[in-house]
């Protein structure tokens, strides 16, 4: 009578588990490198996007505004008028009020100040995937935004709200933006760093 086999060898097993070792270990650093490689490219549109709106706004003589959208992982940038209130929490609170009290009127006052500046940014630009807002802190917020919309203005006399955003990928890797209140230059770091101790030079 003829005896089968059944299962597996140890040898067997070991060729297997070298080769799931050999593959993580190509696999895993590509797909590190490949979100490294995000981050980079997000980075530098984001640095050309800050640097076009605040050229834009000296041109121009109109207030522009980067807008981050916490929530649905975009940004983009806005152009106003020549002048124009801060869109903060009192501000949008106010707003509502208004809303609340007139609603006869909503409807004439419903036109946007801030349009989509397609010269700058033709649409909302998503960020790679992968690749997220962390968190963002400006002027105008006693605490870091971590959802809904987030800004960043630019006043035609050449100065802007200095602001500081954290980007993160999946793999845990972490960048962190510093607009510049006065030349709209973007200053890059690696790994988190608080807005107090960002030092632009």
């Amino acid at each position: 009578m003829k005896k089968t086999d059944q299962g597996f060898t140890l040898v067997e097993i070991l060729v297997v588990i070298a080769l799931i070792g050999l593959v993580t270990t190509f696999v895993i650093p590509s797909l590190s490198g490949f979100f490294k490689i995000s981050l980079g490219s997000v980075t530098r549109e984001f640095a050309g996007a800050v640097r076009e709106a605040y050229n834009a706004t000296v041109m121009t003589g109109k207030v522009h505004r980067m807008v981050y959208d916490l929530k649905n992982q975009q940004y983009w940038v806005e152009q106003g008028p020549a002048k124009v209130a801060l869109d903060t929490a009192q501000s949008r609170e106010k707003d509502e009020r208004k809303k609340r009290l007139f609603k006869t009127t909503s409807e004439k006052s419903s036109t946007p100040t801030f349009t989509l500046a397609r010269s700058i940014t033709r649409k909302k630009k998503d960020l790679p995937r992968g690749v997220m807002f962390e968190e963002v802190f400006t002027e105008q917020s006693d605490k870091p935004i971590k959802d809904g919309l987030a800004y960043t203005h630019f006043f035609p006399h050449g100065i802007s709200e200095k602001t500081t955003i954290h980007l993160k990928d999946n793999s845990e890797h972490k960048i962190s933006l510093t607009l510049s209140p006065l030349i709209g230059k973007t200053k890059v770091e690696d790994g988190f760093v608080p807005p107090e101790t960002a030092v632009l030079k």
